[in-house]
């Protein structure tokens, strides 16, 4: 590899670092009516750097390089719109006069205030009112750093759709407070911005490309975006902790989960020796973390990573205390009402021993709304009746949910799970 296309590659990975901590303080200063123009002076000092050091060489700190040249650009940008752009409402007349310009931009760029912007950023890009087909791409351009061509290879679109929705979403947020919450709003913008992450994590553990079942990136740009909340305790709460706990649990099975053929491996066919202990042991002080938090603020997280907290400490699939788990769903059943909860309780209760239990109760799901267009109900039966020794039925039932929708990855899983109960029946 030559020199240049070293230098390309380097440039690629501090660009995804550094992209969204100088766009979020870049608009912090300009406002977010002025996303475009943020994003511009992200680009050109980025362009500035190409050809920098393609000359002179990587400076010793890179970083400290692209910030000084950002804050020159939008000093720069600010000069020459003075007259003809709003900027943030609150530094707007500070950046008029030629006195305080320079010294407001400085301050912005300090190291404390970029920390604060990164978080305006995630409450912003997880507004309730960004659609969800928006909100995506929205986020991985943001607050992670793709290039528009690697959220065109994530999400399997073209690039002008991508485009179009980031033009979209920066214009329904042009007149969007860029700041954090009230206090009294901000235990529903974490409710938000909690379930927006968790979707991010999920479409990387349970990709929605059939031929790739882990989008491992996705994964880690969740959790390091929860690591940022988690650094600001005046911020993070109870179901902070508890969902960083659980997207830990899942990610220490990662190695576990597929095949050399890349097809996923159910849980009770996986290599415990390869579950990582270190994510185990993180996600287990966070949840203990959670645990010393008072009951009155508990949700579905807490409940969701104590589950899965019963399922990494068990040494062995026949040896998890399935009690304890049809326990941990009932509360959460109780707190959300989640017909899916009522689904995966059923399950946990088969292997608690009452599967006609069971059958009962994800019979009377299979005409839920919530299950219209899913084949899970389905597959759960299958499931059910194959642990209950009926064979024929369980297959028939199979077919059935295999026709009614899901991916080549959870019916291979389904046929995995059934044909084990089917041995050892």
């Amino acid at each position: 590899m030559n020199v240049n296309q070293d230098l390309a590659t380097e440039l690629e990975r501090i660009y995804k670092n550094e992209f969204p901590r100088l766009l979020a303080v870049l608009i912090r200063i300009f406002g977010a009516q002025n996303y475009a123009m943020a994003e511009d002076v992200v680009q050109e000092a980025f362009g500035k750097a190409l050809l920098d050091w393609r000359q002179h060489g990587m400076p010793d700190n890179p970083s400290a390089w692209l910030m000084r040249t950002a804050k020159n650009q939008a000093i720069d940008y600010i000069r020459a719109r003075q007259n003809k752009a709003k900027f943030a409402d609150d530094l707007h007349r500070l950046l008029e006069s030629e006195w305080t310009v320079s010294h407001t931009v400085e301050q912005a760029f300090h190291e404390l205030n970029v920390k604060d912007d990164q978080l305006r950023m995630i409450f912003m890009c997880c507004h309730p009112e960004i659609k969800p087909d928006n909100r995506l791409p929205f986020i991985l351009r943001s607050l992670c750093g793709f290039s528009i061509q690697a959220i065109s290879r994530a999400l399997l679109l073209s690039e002008a759709t991508v485009k179009k929705r980031l033009l979209r979403t920066r214009q329904q947020l042009k007149n969007h407070n860029f700041n954090f919450p009230e206090p009294a709003h901000m235990q529903d913008a974490m409710d938000t911005v909690h379930t927006v992450l968790y979707l991010l994590f999920n479409e990387g553990f349970h990709s929605s490309d059939s031929k790739q079942s882990t989008h491992l990136m996705f994964c880690q740009e969740a959790i390091g975006l929860l690591n940022l909340l988690i650094d600001e305790p005046k911020i993070a709460n109870k179901e902070t902790l508890s969902l960083l706990a659980l997207m830990h649990f899942h990610i220490a099975r990662i190695d576990a989960r597929l095949d050399e053929q890349g097809k996923a491996i159910p849980l009770d066919r996986q290599n415990r020796q390869l579950w990582s202990r270190h994510y185990l042991n993180t996600a287990s002080q966070l949840l203990s973390l959670a645990c010393v938090y008072s009951q009155r603020n508990t949700g579905r997280y807490f409940y969701e990573a104590q589950i899965a907290s019963e399922h990494c400490r068990a040494k062995t699939f026949s040896q998890t205390d399935w009690a304890n788990i049809v326990q941990h769903y009932q509360e959460l059943i109780d707190l959300t009402q989640s017909p899916v909860a009522v689904l995966n309780q059923a399950v946990a209760m088969g292997y608690d021993g009452a599967v006609d239990a069971a059958i009962l109760q994800v019979e009377s799901l299979v005409t839920h709304q919530a299950f219209k267009h899913s084949h899970m109900p389905m597959a759960v039966l299958a499931h059910l009746y194959a642990m209950a020794g009926q064979v024929e039925r369980a297959y028939q039932l199979a077919e059935n949910a295999r026709q009614q929708g899901g991916t080549p990855h959870e019916h291979h899983l389904m046929m995995q799970q059934i044909e084990r109960l089917v041995e050892c029946g």
